[in-house]
């Protein structure tokens, strides 16, 4: 292949999010496969149905977004986690669930898993997950009970990635959105905000829609935590190891 065709294929490669699969259901993974191939940014570049082929999937292939069933055999999602975390494998993790089993999800965010998405999810909402963690974000699942507990604890699992989005979100907000956001943190509720700044409720609104837009939370809580962190002195939360019954299924 010529070498001017074949640097114009490489870099339409790396334009995509490249996917790889590991679950033990073969018809998932086919469905998944089927669902990808229709989104113009997206390419499936490896699939795997149990642990040591998702060890030679991940190595050979490199990808950016790893799919991975919490349930894999032999040993589960976590064991790889930490695995892939000790080899510093650049690949983001989202973890795949049939269930919403709040032990099993919090030990994968402590793992440094960066999403959660239920099999039952639909497939533009697992899309769109997969996007936002190649962004760098951490996606959970609206259907988990516990998805708020999930980001922080993801977060915390990750910090270098953490203080990188963090910088992001500080250079994407202007300064009256830093300063609601602020606000929003300290408890404010809207109408105190408006107050605060001598603004109309239209008005913090409006700043409220852009700053979650902008920094990828669906809901106050998550744009309070999110504040939280970015003044926080490093290295301040300590984070709680997995189970070791989850490690050792």
């Amino acid at each position: 292949m010529p070498l001017k065709q074949r640097s114009r294929k490489d870099q339409k490669r790396n334009s995509f999010i490249k996917v790889a699969i590991a679950d033990e259901n073969t018809l998932l993974r086919e469905g998944l496969k089927r669902i990808f191939s229709a989104e113009s940014d997206l390419l499936v570049v490896g699939e795997a149905a149990d642990e040591v082929e998702v060890a030679e999937v991940v190595e050979r292939t490199k990808p950016d977004v790893l799919l991975l069933d919490l349930e894999i055999p032999k040993r589960g999602a976590v064991p790889i986690l930490l695995e892939l975390n000790q080899k510093n494998i650049a690949a983001k993790v989202l973890i795949l669930s049939l269930f919403p089993e709040e032990e099993g999800i919090l030990d994968t965010a402590k793992a440094g898993a960066c999403g959660y998405a239920l099999k039952r999810t639909s497939a533009a909402t697992l899309i769109q997950a997969i996007r936002r963690i190649h962004r760098g974000e951490i996606s959970a699942d609206s259907q988990l009970n516990c998805a708020e507990t999930f980001v922080e604890l993801a977060r915390q699992a990750r910090p270098h990635d953490a203080d990188e989005q963090e910088n992001k979100v500080a250079k994407r907000l202007s300064k009256r959105e830093l300063e609601i956001l602020g606000l929003v943190a300290k408890g404010l509720r809207n109408e105190e905000i408006r107050k605060t700044l001598f603004v109309s409720l239209r008005t913090v609104k409006a700043h409220l829609n852009h700053i979650f837009h902008k920094v990828g939370v669906n809901n106050r809580t998550q744009a309070a935590l999110l504040f939280v962190r970015m003044n926080q002195p490093k290295n301040k939360f300590l984070q709680e190891a997995p189970r070791q019954s989850k490690l050792g299924r």
